[in-house]
C-alpha cells in the first residue's frame, strides 16, 4: 500500500523553516480565540513589536520577523525503485523539487498540529521530465519523534517528523515521463480504477537555527546568537530568521481506502526504553517493506545512524488458549539502516519474506526485535484515522468528522468498538471519554458543533494492554488524533459601523501586531492603502480560499465577526481617513532600461 509498493521515486535535500513564533506564547496571544495580547498602551503595536524583539533573549522568541514561509532548497529526486532495489540510472534522477508552502500550527503553543498550506508541488521542470501536483490536501505533520538526534539539542533540533499529503489524479496531477523509465512505471501504475493518484511522504529532521548546527539551549554562543538578531531587528528593515532541516522523502502510489494525509500501513509502534521510534511496514507474497525514515536516531553531528546490529521482523500470533506462536519473517543488517542508505531510500528498507511465512505474516502481528530479542517495535493491529486531522470550525457551524478504523493497514470489513477521549489544547490531560462504535465498513462519524471559542484534541483508541489510551497524555508514537479549533462569531464586532477606526482597532491591529513580515507588503496600519488593495484583500480573505498559499490571515484564526467588519469597510465609501495612495510618476521603458545600464534609477 502507498509508498511502501512500487513503483517509488526517492528525493532528498533540505527545508527551511520561516514561521512567526511570537504567538507560540502565552503572554502574546489567546490561542482560544485567536487574538494577540496587546500592551494597554497608546501605540500598543509598536511596544508590543519591541517586547516581540525583547524575547528573542529572554523567552526563546527566535523569528518574530517570520513569513510562516517553509521552501525545499537543495533537493532533488536521487533515486528509484521499480521492484529490483534502488536505482539512479535514469535521466530523472537530479531532477529539481520544488515545493513552498505555509506553516500553519492550528495549536501554536505546541507540535502536534502542524501543517503546510500550498497550491502545488513539482518535481523537474516544465517542459522536461515532471511530475506536476496541484494541491488535493494541505501537508499534514505525525509521528513527532522528540528523540531523534540527541547531539542536536538547539529548540526542536533533537526531533523529526513525517510530513504527508496526496494528490488525486482528477486534481490536474500530470506525469511527464519522456524517456525516463522511473517516470513510465509510475504513470502506469497509477492508470487503474482503485489508484487514486500519487501520495508524497517526507521526513524532516536535524533542525539547526541560525545557520548554526553547533548551538545548544542555553549556551554562550545561542545567547551571543540571539543577541546578533536583536541587533539587526532594531536597526529595522526586514529580519527574518529561518530554520532549516535536512529531509528525505519519497513519491508513491495513493490507493483507494488509504489516509491521504498520514501513514495507513501496518503500524509498528515504540515499545518502552526502545531507542527507535514507531514505523510502518507492509508485506505482500514475498517481500516486506518498512518505513523506517522516522525511526533510527543518530547519535552524533555527522548524522551517524546508531548501530543497533541485525533486526529482525517476526510475526506473533496464538495457537491455543494461551501460547503464543513466533515466526521469523526476515532479518537486515546496519547496512541496510546506516546513513549511506537512509539517504538513498529515504529510510525505506525492503527485506525479502523467509519462504512460508506469508500466512503468519498476514494473520500475526508483525514486531522488530534486535539479536538480543528485545523487543524494539510492537504492531497495534487497529488504528482509527481521521479524515480531517486538522479541523476549524465557525461558531454555530455544524460538521460531521470521520475516523475509519485500519486493521492491520486495511480499512476494516466489520463494527468496532473504541474509545473516544477528548483532550485538552496541550495534549495532555483528558476532559472525556466515551465509548464509540463504527459501522460495517469501520467508519464512525462524530456530529461536531462549533463553540464560541477554545482548542481541543481527539483521541481514539482501542482496550488493550499495549494501548490502553491517552491518560498519561497525547503520546505521538502511538496514538492517531484530530485537533479542532473553533473561532468565536465576535458578532458586536461585525455590527460595528465601519469606520478606520473600528475596522484597525478591532481587526487589523490584532496582525499588524504580530506579523512585521506584512510591512514589506501591506501596511495594514495605513488605511490608503488598505482601501487601494480591497478587492485583492476580499479574495484573499474569501473563506472558499482557505486551502490556498496566500490565503488572509496565515494564521487562519480570523473569526467570521472579523470578517465581517473588514468586508464593510473595504465596501464602504471612504469616510475621509483613506488619502488616496500617490503613485510613482512613471517613465518610458526605454528609459528604464537605459538608466540600468548607466548605473541605476533614479
Amino acid at each position: 500500500m502507498t509508498v511502501l509498493e512500487t513503483p517509488r521515486i526517492y528525493f532528498k535535500g533540505q527545508i527551511t523553516w520561516d514561521p512567526i513564533t511570537t504567538n507560540n506564547y502565552d503572554s502574546n496571544y489567546e490561542e482560544g480565540i485567536g487574538q494577540t495580547i496587546l500592551p494597554g498602551v497608546a501605540d500598543r503595536v509598536k511596544v508590543f513589536r519591541e517586547q516581540a524583539i525583547e524575547q528573542v533573549a529572554t523567552g526563546g522568541n527566535w523569528n518574530p520577523d517570520g513569513t510562516h514561509r517553509a521552501t525545499f532548497f537543495e533537493t532533488a529526486v536521487c533515486g528509484f525503485d521499480l521492484g529490483t532495489g534502488t536505482e539512479t540510472n535514469d535521466p530523472f534522477v537530479t531532477a529539481a523539487a520544488n515545493f513552498v508552502g505555509m506553516l500553519v500550527d492550528l495549536e501554536p503553543f505546541g507540535a502536534y498540529s502542524s501543517q503546510l498550506f500550498f497550491d502545488a508541488m513539482r518535481f523537474g521542470v516544465d517542459g522536461g521530465y515532471r511530475i506536476f501536483a496541484p494541491r488535493t490536501w494541505r501537508i499534514t505533520d505525525r509521528y513527532i519523534n522528540f528523540a531523534r538526534n540527541s547531539a542536536n539539542t538547539m529548540i526542536a533540533g533533537v526531533a523529526s517528523v513525517i510530513w504527508q499529503t496526496s494528490f488525486a489524479k482528477t486534481d490536474g496531477l500530470r506525469i511527464d515521463a519522456f524517456d525516463s523509465r522511473a517516470l513510465h512505471a509510475l504513470a502506469a501504475a497509477i492508470e487503474p480504477d482503485d489508484v487514486l493518484g500519487l501520495t508524497v511522504r517526507f521526513n524532516a529532521y536535524r533542525t539547526i537555527y541560525y545557520d548554526n548546527p553547533d548551538l545548544t539551549n542555553g549556551s554562550p554562543a545561542a545567547r551571543e546568537a540571539a543577541k546578533a538578531l536583536i541587533a539587526k531587528l532594531k536597526d529595522g528593515g526586514f529580519q527574518p530568521n529561518p530554520a532549516r532541516s535536512l529531509l528525505v522523502g519519497v513519491i508513491g502510489l495513493w490507493r483507494k481506502g488509504e489516509p491521504p494525509h498520514e501513514p495507513g500501513d501496518r503500524a509498528l509502534i515504540q515499545q518502552a526504553n526502545s531507542p527507535v521510534a514507531s514505523a510502518q511496514i507492509r508485506l505482500d507474497q514475498s517481500t516486506m517493506t518498512l518505513d523506517l525514515s522516522n525511526s533510527v536516531p543518530e547519535v552524533d553531528k555527522n548524522l551517524t545512524k546508531m548501530d543497533l546490529g541485525p533486526l529482525t521482523v517476526v510475526a506473533v500470533g496464538p495457537v491455543g488458549p494461551v501460547a503464543q506462536a513466533t515466526t521469523t519473517l526476515g532479518t537486515f543488517d546496519y547496512s541496510q539502516y546506516d546513513r549511506a542508505s537512509y539517504e538513498a531510500s529515504a529510510g525505506i528498507v525492503t527485506v525479502p519474506l523467509a519462504a512460508g511465512t506469508a500466512q503468519a505474516a498476514a494473520a500475526g502481528n508483525i514486531a522488530l526485535q534486535d539479536a538480543k530479542h528485545n523487543v524494539l517495535l510492537a504492531e497495534l493491529p487497529l488504528r482509527a484515522i481521521p479524515a480531517t486531522p486538522n479541523l476549524y470550525l465557525d461558531e454555530g457551524e455544524r460538521v460531521t468528522a470521520t475516523f475509519q478504523v485500519y486493521d492491520r493497514g486495511r480499512p476494516a470489513t466489520s463494527s468496532v468498538s473504541f474509545g473516544l477521549s477528548q483532550i485538552t489544547a496541550s495534549g495532555g490531560a483528558v476532559d472525556n471519554t466515551v465509548q464509540a462504535k463504527t459501522d460495517a465498513n469501520g467508519f464512525f462519524e462524530l456530529p461536531l458543533v462549533g463553540m464560541s471559542a477554545g482548542i481541543t484534541a481527539y483521541v481514539p483508541w482501542f482496550t488493550a494492554p499495549e494501548n490502553p489510551g491517552p491518560n498519561g497524555g497525547l503520546n505521538t508514537q502511538i496514538n492517531t488524533y484530530m485537533y479542532v479549533r473553533m473561532r468565536p462569531a465576535d458578532t458586536p464586532i461585525a455590527e460595528l459601523p465601519a469606520t478606520w477606526e473600528n475596522v484597525y482597532v478591532n481587526v487589523l491591529a490584532n496582525w499588524n501586531a504580530l506579523a512585521p513580515c506584512m510591512d514589506n507588503w501591506l501596511r495594514l496600519d495605513d488605511p490608503a492603502q488598505v482601501k487601494a488593495y480591497a478587492a485583492l484583500l476580499k479574495l484573499l480573505t474569501n473563506p472558499a480560499n482557505f486551502e490556498h498559499f496566500r490565503f488572509m490571515p496565515v494564521t487562519r484564526d480570523m473569526s467570521a465577526g472579523e470578517r465581517a467588519l473588514l468586508l464593510k469597510f473595504l465596501d464602504a465609501p471612504d469616510d475621509g481617513t483613506a488619502a488616496k495612495p500617490v503613485m510613482p510618476q512613471t517613465r518610458s521603458f526605454t528609459e528604464l532600461s537605459r538608466a540600468m545600464r548607466r548605473g541605476g534609477i533614479t
